[in-house]
């Protein structure tokens, strides 16, 4: 009996990791498409349009999306199922708060506790940046890849933070304010004003200095976050 129960465990343990691999690859593909708006807010996500979209089941489309609930990026209503999660100038404002707080926090307890692996991963991290900074006139789409550097170069400073519970909300919020940046904000060349700090804040964070380099992020913050509030246009948003 026991020879027969094993593979039969096995068997559901295999399957359950497969429906797992597959939940956070849609989960990675769904995030991407909410917070680039490819995936309009407030947008029903239709399971049967979602099938098609992504190429997996509806197992791994619930999972995903009951994470994306967690994030904030997706709603479920009685009787009316998932959709994208609407966007407003007061959501904006608090994102934009909580964003604020959290990350200087957590950056500076990185200072503080960070090692030469940390201090060689925020030089890389801005050097990359550094390669892709918008400039004036650029009119190039802010892309997931150059979101995707920008996002390195921000969650490479607050690594050494130890505490995977604030990494975890700064990963969250962050995920929250690049989709009104993303909205709101067209192309690089809105980006450029702010691309000359980066590398200020880490040389301020490599050379321990917690004070500036906090007082350099939340400037930082503010600058990029007045030029999302700027341009963000809820009724076109909303629809």
């Amino acid at each position: 009996m026991n020879d027969l129960r094993v593979p039969s465990m096995v068997g559901r343990s295999v399957a359950d990791a497969q429906v797992h691999s597959k939940a956070s690859v849609v989960l990675r593909r769904l995030r991407n498409d909410i917070v680039s708006g490819s995936l309009a807010p407030g947008q029903k996500l239709q399971f049967r349009l979602l099938v098609q979209r992504y190429g997996v089941g509806t197992s791994p489309l619930r999972e995903a999306l009951c994470q994306l609930i967690g994030e904030h990026l997706v709603s479920l209503q009685s009787q009316r199922g998932f959709s994208v999660q609407p966007v407003s100038a007061d959501d904006l404002a608090d994102v934009i708060s909580a964003r604020r707080h959290a990350e200087i926090y957590a950056l500076g307890l990185s200072v503080q506790r960070g090692d030469e692996p940390w201090r060689i991963q925020v030089r890389q991290a801005t050097d990359a940046f550094s390669a892709v900074a918008a400039k004036m006139g650029d009119q190039r789409p802010i892309d997931e890849h150059w979101e995707r550097i920008h996002r390195n170069y921000h969650f490479a400073l607050i690594g050494a933070c130890q505490s995977p519970i604030l990494l975890g909300f700064c990963k969250s919020i962050y995920h929250r304010f690049d989709r009104y940046r993303r909205i709101a904000v067209p192309v690089q060349s809105f980006m450029a004003g702010t691309a000359r700090d980066h590398r200020d804040i880490a040389g301020a964070a490599l050379a321990g200095d917690v004070e500036r380099s906090q007082h350099l992020l939340a400037q930082h913050i503010d600058d990029i976050a007045e030029v999302v509030a700027a341009n963000f246009a809820q009724p076109a948003l909303t629809r």
